[in-house]
């Protein structure tokens, strides 16, 4: 990992469709911001005026381009990459969270307390995901200097976040990130939280739900 002092700022997504109807979300479908999801973007993007950094990278998913071209504009040079993708959930993709509780009775519950215990039909295997955030995140790191922002997906950035606070990659859910929060984790001595899931650019409607999924019914 890159050894100069430099910050960088994680951002998850603006809410999308799915994410309001409490569907899995996929790498493959279309799946777009909602009108709160649009709102979220724009006031991210007044948030980001405010804060320095020198280059983006942005998974090349329909919701979080959507959340990085309005938040940034059409000529904000962005690296979009495939490797900064939500994990693929395979047949679980497009179904509810009730949906899923009825067609795999217990399945959903242990994929939040110990997601590598669960085997999901045609879904990205956890450990290959788990691999393939820290390795582009640290690749990404070490081919570039300055401070970073980095659009992507909740899955992604707990990854990451599990990942060097040296938590057991289960740990996966133990944070709490809504829709356009922003992270900001400093490269110092050790990697360290500055902001953890901030939110503070929103306001009124556009705070909506927190937007990650949960094993709790609602």
């Amino acid at each position: 990992m890159n050894k100069e002092f430099r910050k960088i700022h994680l951002v998850r997504h603006g809410e999308s469709t799915w994410n309001r109807e409490r569907r899995v979300q996929s790498n493959r479908a279309p799946i777009t911001l909602s009108p709160v999801g649009e709102e979220q973007a724009r006031l991210l993007g007044e948030r980001l005026e405010t804060l320095p950094f020198d280059q983006v990278f942005c998974s090349d998913v329909d919701r979080a381009v959507q959340t990085a071209r309005i938040a940034l504009g059409d000529s904000y040079p962005i690296i979009f990459s495939p490797e900064l993708r939500e994990i693929s959930f395979g047949e679980w993709e497009g179904m509810t969270v009730s949906e899923i509780r009825e067609s795999s009775p217990g399945d959903l519950e242990k994929w939040f307390r110990h997601p590598s215990s669960v085997v999901i039909r045609g879904a990205e295997e956890y450990s290959a995901f788990h691999h393939r955030i820290v390795r582009a995140m640290e690749e990404i790191i070490d081919s570039t200097t300055g401070d970073l922002l980095v659009i992507s997906h909740g899955g992604v950035i707990c990854t990451w976040l599990t990942h060097i606070l040296r938590m057991d990659p289960d740990d996966l859910w133990s944070f709490s990130l809504p829709n356009t929060s922003l992270t900001t984790i400093m490269l110092d001595f050790r990697p360290r939280i500055r902001l953890l899931g901030d939110s503070s650019h929103l306001r009124g409607k556009a705070l909506g739900f927190d937007g990650m999924p949960s094993a709790i019914q609602r």
